[in-house]
Order: structure tokens, then C-alpha cells, then sequence
């Protein structure tokens, strides 16, 4: 799925991949036909290229793929051979339903695809209602819950403690906030409507912004070498990289320091957030960018709603970078990866 996702995501894999199914289906059926296969065969060969076309591309390239399969029939394997004339009737009439079928193909392809799109984007909006229907209450519960408090007794409560109940709905004010950011985030990137624009710019200024918007002692950032200019959306990256700093901060005993380390090399720019937590396993390494997964049991735990992660997963796809957890002595390290352009200006 994933293949096929990138596949048809990329115009120039479209083309060479319909090239390829073409060519590789059309010499698999001249091999056959000098040993085994007959002629009805290698028609039959030859619409399975165009369904499989039909599977990744849209309707003009599966036909273009029809025609193509028809012109090779025609040329490799009716009489005269080696010529684009046809002298037998029912070779014409082949080549005729080859072609329409293969329109045919094309179309139900498309219909296939925007189907299983739209049941796929149903179920992530039905998942999406499901944990916005628990993870939203628990904060929200916090913040009446203190106010109401504050409200009701506020004249018998130590100032102290009344400080202590603002305090507390403003964290979890906070993390509402949070919480709504990233499913705007998640719905735009499932949807496919964060095309915002991409400028070639410095990581650091981005970094600096979220060292301010955290303000904690225990976030430690190091620039380890020049950092060339990226071709980037700054708010998602932004996005993308607090919320890996906002886990590791959590995850993190508070005397321990989360260290954030941006460094370059020939093609790629990398930001490693390394926290001293319990760390995640590694069978569990891939999952945690999966939407939902979380480390909470029910609703105890320190555990998120499982949504942070997939988005920092979305955006950095959408940057064409990678992010893994990557091997560590101790607690977690996330690392993220972007691609860069040579730029003669330095940050």
C-alpha cells in the first residue's frame, strides 16, 4: 500500500511504472509464446499489464497502455509479423475489445480508488470522533473542575491554593490547545489540504521559537555544525518538532535534561531529540507514529492520545524526510531527517 500510495502520489513514478509494466508483461509474453503460450494467451497477458497500469494511473495512461498493448500485439504477434497490418478479421476484432476493455479497466480503476478513499477517509473520521470524544472530556472535565472550585470556594481557599487551581486549568488549557492543533494538523495532512507554501529557509530561527514557547531549563539546544537553508513550511515543521520536544519533556523525570541536536551533512539536515525517559521498545518503534497508539492503559497513564506522533509522521513525509527512534544508551532518542539543496548561505 504504501508503494502504491507513492506511486501514484508521483507523476514521473506513474509514467516510468506504466513504462515498465508494459515492457516487462510484453516481453514475458513473447518469451511464452516461442515455448507454450498461444495466442489468446498472450492477449490475456497483455490486459493483465493494462489492469495493473490501471491499479496505479489514471484513465489517459491506462489507455495510452491499451493502445500500446494493442500496437505490440499487432506487431509481434499477428501476420505479416513485424508489421502494423492485420490481415485476419478476428485479430482486428481482438484489438478492438482489447482496447475497449481496456478503457473500461481505467474507468472502474478510478472508481475503485475514490471508493476505498472515501471509506478510508470515513473511518478516519469516524476514529478521529471516537478519540476526540474521550481525549477532549479529560482535560476539559480539569479545567471546569478547577474553575468551578475557584468559583464555589474561592473565599475559604488559601491564596496559594487558589493559585494552584488557575495553575491547573491554564495546563490544561494548554494541552487542550495542543491537542485541537494537532488534529487540525492530522486532518489537513489525511485530507491532503496542507499545501502551504515551502520556502528555503534556516531550521534555527524555528528551533530558537520553540526553545521560547517551552521556557524549561531541562531543554538544552545544540547546533553541532553549519545549517544550510531548507525548502520548508516553517509553522509544520514547527509543529513537527514540538511535538517530539513536548513528549520527551513529559516522559522525562524533571530533573533531567532534553536535549535537542541539529546537525548537517552532505544530504540531509537532522534534529535528534534525545529525552532520559523509560524509552520504547524497539518492536514498538515503528508503531508509535501509527494513528491512536498510545502507552496509556485505559485512561491512566501518561500516555497522549495517540495522535502527535502521526502527525510529526505526516508533515515530515510531506517535507520527503524520514523519522525514526534511533538506538540510544538511555530513555529515547527521536530523529528527524530533511532533505536539503546546496545554498551558499549559512545559519
Amino acid at each position: 500500500m504504501a508503494f502504491m500510495s507513492r506511486v501514484t502520489e508521483n507523476k514521473k513514478y506513474v509514467y516510468f511504472f506504466s513504462i515498465a509494466t508494459v515492457a516487462l508483461f510484453s516481453v514475458l509474453a513473447y518469451l511464452l509464446s516461442l515455448i507454450i503460450l498461444p495466442k489468446s494467451g498472450v492477449l490475456l497477458l497483455l490486459q493483465l499489464a493494462v489492469v495493473v497500469v490501471s491499479l496505479f494511473s489514471n484513465k489517459t495512461i491506462t489507455t495510452l497502455a491499451g493502445v500500446c498493448c494493442a500496437l505490440i500485439f499487432n506487431y509481434f504477434f499477428t501476420k505479416p509479423l513485424y508489421s502494423f497490418h492485420m490481415i485476419n478479421a478476428e485479430d482486428i476484432i481482438n484489438s478492438i475489445v482489447f482496447i475497449i476493455v481496456a478503457i473500461l479497466m481505467s474507468e472502474l480503476s478510478i472508481r475503485y480508488r475514490d471508493k476505498s478513499e472515501a471509506l478510508k477517509q470515513a473511518e478516519i473520521r469516524s476514529n478521529i470522533l471516537l478519540s476526540v470524544s474521550h481525549d477532549l472530556r479529560t482535560p476539559l472535565a480539569g479545567i471546569i473542575g478547577s474553575l468551578s472550585t475557584f468559583k464555589e470556594y474561592k473565599a475559604q481557599i488559601k491564596e496559594q491554593d487558589q493559585q494552584q487551581l488557575i495553575n491547573s486549568a491554564l495546563d490544561e488549557s494548554h494541552r487542550l490547545h495542543d491537542y485541537v492543533e494537532n488534529l487540525l494538523q492530522l486532518t489537513r495532512l489525511k485530507s491532503k489540504q496542507c499545501n502551504g507554501l515551502f520556502v528555503y529557509q534556516s531550521i534555527w530561527p524555528v528551533i530558537k521559537k520553540i526553545e521560547a514557547r517551552f521556557s524549561d531549563k531541562r531543554l538544552i539546544i545544540l547546533k553541532i555544525n553549519s545549517l544550510k537553508q531548507l525548502n520548508i513550511q516553517e509553522s509544520l515543521i514547527e509543529q513537527a518538532i514540538y511535538n517530539i520536544v513536548d513528549n520527551a519533556l513529559k516522559y522525562s523525570p524533571k530533573e533531567k535534561q532534553v536535549i535537542v541536536e541539529v546537525e548537517s551533512d552532505e544530504q540531509w539536515l537532522y534534529v535528534r531529540i534525545k529525552d532520559s525517559g523509560l524509552g520504547v521498545s524497539k518492536k514498538n518503534r515503528l508503531q508509535i507514529f501509527d494513528l491512536f497508539y498510545s502507552s496509556r492503559i485505559g485512561d491512566s497513564g501518561k500516555g497522549g492520545g495517540g495522535i502527535g506522533l502521526t502527525v510529526v509522521k505526516g508533515i515530515v513525509d510531506a517535507h520527503k524526510g524520514k523519522v525514526a527512534v534511533i538506538d540510544c544508551q538511555q530513555g529515547c532518542t527521536i530523529e528527524l531527517a530533511l532533505p536539503w539543496e546546496y545554498s551558499n548561505e549559512q545559519a
